[in-house]
């Protein structure tokens, strides 16, 4: 899965409607045919990249034209410029910084409010947390030579969970095991909840690789947030990076494409 901007074809509140057409040639360079189709089209793709970053410098420059657009990661949509614009939540997508890391050969982003911590797993080689949203971050790492050769990314999903499930109160799978391909990575997927005192907690748990680990990502908050929670842990884990040793990072390729 890439990241993909959808055009709506609705104009911003209170931006004239002869300027936003303009700014599609001009700004854009679309041709006369072109934007007659994306006008008549009420969902049209326009771009697909492996950067998130560039995909939201895309949607604020339609922004900055007159136009609302959406921001999917795969069939996942992450955010709406006119629904966040109606709720009066930041019309753009949010800005994403890396957090700290033990291993400094791995990167993970989170939004603003994110802050590292040191007090949730003391094995984990990246811990944080948005206090004031009460959801939190630990991502473990386990040596594949430690485990027996030829054990897939499925097995040591389904190994962990198990392992999971025994130590918590409560315990439950929600749903998965969950395969999702990025461009930049593999995941396994599963979503659990357990009970801390009289709490309930749910979680999103990832699985991805390296030649060297596995890699285990938990996300949590309370039950109650989750379904809000959810699209901002997707964001998370879909930026999480292995720089193997010696190799530089790779540029994200990215395309423009035009689909009515």
């Amino acid at each position: 899965m890439s990241y993909f901007v959808v055009f709506t074809g609705e104009i911003r509140g209170y931006f004239e409607r002869r300027r936003a057409i303009a700014a599609l040639g001009s700004e854009f360079h679309f041709s006369f045919s072109q934007i007659k189709a994306l006008l008549a089209s009420s969902r049209s793709q326009l771009k697909k990249t492996n950067d998130r970053v560039e995909a939201s410098r895309f949607i604020q420059k339609l922004w900055n034209s007159g136009w609302h657009s959406q921001l999917y990661l795969g069939a996942e949509l992450l955010h709406c410029t006119k629904t966040s614009s109606e709720r009066g939540e930041s019309e753009l997508p949010i800005v994403l910084g890396k957090l700290s890391s033990v291993d400094p050969r791995i990167t993970i982003s989170a939004p603003r409010g994110w802050r590292s911590c040191d007090n949730l797993n003391p094995s984990a080689i990246i811990q944080a947390g948005n206090v004031e949203a009460n959801r939190y971050l630990i991502v473990l790492a386990q040596d594949r030579s430690e485990l027996p050769s030829g054990l897939t990314l499925a097995d040591y999903g389904e190994a962990q969970m198990k392992q999971c499930l025994g130590k918590v109160t409560n315990g439950e799978i929600l749903r998965g095991p969950e395969a999702i391909e990025w461009p930049w990575q593999s995941v396994i997927v599963y979503e659990m909840c357990a009970s801390i005192g009289r709490e309930s907690i749910q979680y999103l748990v990832a699985f991805s690789q390296s030649a060297q680990c596995f890699y285990t990502a938990f996300l949590w908050t309370d039950s109650q947030s989750i379904q809000q929670a959810k699209i901002e842990f997707i964001q998370i884990v879909a930026t999480f990076k292995y720089l193997p040793m010696g190799e530089e990072v790779a540029e994200n390729k990215s395309s423009a494409v035009i689909a009515v």
